[in-house]
């Protein structure tokens, strides 16, 4: 009876794509790359070059077909097909490992999830999509010497505000969507303020403007779906909201600004020996109301 070799299965998934470069020359496949799933990250090699049109300023979100076959002991996996899917969206294929502790990324996907707004959710998985967002938002610190001045407090305090937002009663389901993003981005140019390479030259202009410019592509793309929603978020994002007439725009934009502040001491108050620490009053001992005994 002839006998047949068992077919390897091929395993289709959305990933993202990085470091997809050449291999050594001595290599026994011609490229290598890393897929991004909220798994994780997964070695591999193929013989697929990298796109042609790849913008390095993003990671590439495509469908990726491989199949299990070691190449090495650190590659198990050989990709066959890419089909590049820019419209994918980016939060399932964000490692749950980026974050600094197990559940932050989980969090950012659940609060996302809260929008309803489909062009404001596209906004953030675009902002999610550049480069250095995907990576560093999550080892990035909130300030160099204020509150969360911790690696990894840069994703706790936008994705705490961004939750509190979320959670307010008595907004209308515009005003939440727009907290939400507002909440998750206001800081996002400090990625790039605290580069240590080129941390200098962007902080002349001010973590606000700069997170506006590199929002640029993202916020051209709202403005077609959405324009309201483009107008707000410039308006949010630039700090214009705060200036027209002494009074803001957006009454969202207040709200955030207070959650804002709320999160910073909050930070600050619970660092033992700060000296931000919160006063506690002295308690008020024996001196206490009686109450009647009421028949």
């Amino acid at each position: 009876m002839e006998s047949h070799k068992p077919i390897t299965p091929v395993h289709t998934v959305m990933a993202v794509i990085d470091s997809h470069v050449e291999a050594a020359s001595d290599d026994l496949v011609p490229y290598r790359l890393n897929l991004y799933r909220a798994e994780g990250v997964h070695a591999a090699a193929t013989w697929a070059g990298p796109w042609s049109l790849e913008d390095a300023r993003r990671v590439i979100k495509a469908q990726v077909a491989s199949l299990a076959c070691a190449i090495d002991g650190d590659t198990p996996w050989v990709v066959t097909n890419i089909q590049y899917a820019p419209h994918t969206d980016v939060f399932d294929l964000i490692p749950d490992a980026l974050g600094t502790d197990e559940t932050i990324v989980q969090r950012l996907r659940q609060v996302v999830d809260r929008i309803e707004s489909r062009p404001l959710f596209v906004l953030l998985s675009d902002a999610f999509t550049l480069r250095t967002v995907f990576h560093f938002f999550w080892t990035c610190p909130a300030s160099r010497a204020h509150h969360h001045a911790w690696r990894g407090g840069l994703a706790s305090h936008s994705i705490e505000m961004a939750e509190w937002v979320a959670e307010t009663p008595g907004l209308s389901p515009t005003d939440r969507d727009i907290g939400v993003a507002y909440a998750l981005l206001h800081d996002l140019g400090k990625l790039w303020c605290y580069d240590e390479a080129e941390g200098e030259r962007w902080e002349r202009l001010g973590h606000e403007l700069i997170g506006l410019a590199k929002l640029g592509d993202a916020l051209n793309a709202l403005d077609t779906a959405w324009p309201d929603g483009a107008i707000a978020m410039h308006s949010l994002l630039s700090g214009l909201w705060k200036t027209k007439g002494h009074k803001p725009l957006l009454a969202v934009g207040k709200l955030v600004q207070a959650y804002d502040q709320t999160s910073a001491e909050a930070d600050l108050r619970g660092r033992e020996g700060h000296r931000h620490q919160a006063w506690v009053p002295t308690p008020y001992g024996d001196n206490v109301r009686v109450f009647p005994v009421r028949a």
